[in-house]
């Protein structure tokens, strides 16, 4: 099966983990988000050929399936080495994006106002995603990161659902203009090197 049902030392080991990796993402997304706006020093990430993509405003079904998708971590990953490595994969994807955010500051992408039914929605994840955090895309890493660490523990099948899971995240994010094609790639690419780093780290005491 996909999932299982976890023990409650799991649940709460899973629990630590997520609420420091929360506090982790606020600081250094938040605070590398306060500096760039200090500046505006600003470089342009996007291609010609991106201005034709379509804003899609429910593409924010996919973009907001990134949280469910963290709810599914510990009854997909069932040892606790196995979260450990997961948890050093994503403060080290979170750290090294904080550098791209610093370092590669772009402008902001527009698009089109959102109203009617999709109005809500797109206000909170807009609101969440802040103004000036591009490359890499953190979303899109996070989900990958996830989904590559929840593949392996899973049915070819059911790794293949987690993955279109991870895709369909990613092109949200630019159905929804909030990421430039090379954020997208490049997190996707750090998610991967990172959960490769993270899978070679002995268990946390």
């Amino acid at each position: 099966p996909l999932t299982a049902m976890p023990s409650w030392q799991h649940l709460k080991h899973s629990v630590w983990i997520a609420i420091s990796a929360a506090c982790w993402f606020a600081l250094v997304y938040g605070g590398c988000n306060w500096i760039t706006s200090l500046h505006s020093y600003r470089l342009r990430l996007g291609f010609e050929w991106e201005r034709k993509i379509p804003f899609y405003p429910p593409a924010v079904l996919a973009y907001m399936s990134i949280y469910p998708l963290f709810l599914l971590v510990p009854f997909v990953i069932r040892t606790r080495r196995d979260l450990d490595r997961l948890a050093v994969a994503l403060v080290s994807l979170i750290g090294f994006s904080g550098l791209g955010f610093l370092f590669v500051p772009a402008y902001p992408i527009s698009h089109a106002s959102v109203h009617g039914f999709w109005e809500q929605a797109f206000h909170i994840a807009e609101a969440i995603n802040l103004n000036h955090n591009h490359l890499p895309s953190l979303h899109v890493g996070l989900a990958v990161a996830c989904v590559s660490a929840m593949s392996r523990q899973t049915s070819p099948l059911a790794g293949a659902f987690l993955w279109i899971w991870a895709a369909a995240v990613a092109v949200s994010t630019l159905l929804l203009r909030q990421h430039y094609f090379a954020d997208v790639v490049t997190g996707w690419c750090m998610a991967l090197i990172c959960i490769r780093v993270g899978s070679r780290f002995p268990r946390l005491q």
